[in-house]
């Protein structure tokens, strides 16, 4: 009980971390924080291997990539006219759908997910259920990895008139 506790309260720290934050840098070390988190929500559910592909998958895949991402893409500063407004309805928006999820959560009973059987939790079970009952998820898997490496790239990828662009003209004198 005590480590779900300290897990929501990682997953919520790492969460408004991510989406407060004006530095994409900062922002995307937030969303590690808050998958952290989310992999001790699944040790406290006594998964331990799928809390070990959270890390492995989500937190040093997909994270690193959008650092690598970010750290190769040239930044500029812009600024927003309606950022208030914007903000105003993305809190609008996640508070409904906290709203909506709170009764959703407040009825699951997570205790009948600590009592499954050791066996049900070995790697030789879950192995076989991936390849055999999930295979389609664990292909999405990969192209979620895939689609993560590509979204890099693309961000990495030099536009015309960006900042690094040599060719990109500034109207000065040569």
């Amino acid at each position: 009980m005590i480590l779900t506790g300290i897990a929501m309260v990682i997953t919520i720290a790492g969460a408004i971390l991510a989406v407060s934050r004006r530095n994409v840098v900062h922002a995307v070390f937030g969303l590690a924080i808050a998958l952290v988190g989310v992999a001790l929500a699944f040790l406290a559910l006594n998964s331990p291997f799928v809390a070990a592909m959270q890390v492995l998958i989500y937190i040093g895949g997909i994270t690193i990539a959008m650092i690598f991402a970010v750290m190769l893409s040239a930044t500029r500063e812009r600024e927003s006219r309606d950022g208030v407004w914007r903000r105003l309805f993305a809190g609008i928006a996640a508070l409904l759908f906290f709203v909506a999820l709170a009764p959703v959560l407040m009825s699951t009973d997570f205790g009948t997910a600590m009592q499954a059987s050791e066996s049900a939790w070995s790697l030789n079970e879950i192995g076989n259920s991936l390849l055999d009952q999930y295979n389609v998820v664990f292909e999405l898997l990969s192209v979620v990895l895939l689609l993560a490496i590509i979204g890099a790239i693309a961000i990495a990828r030099h536009e015309p008139g960006s900042l690094d662009d040599p060719t990109a003209t500034d109207g000065g004198d040569a």
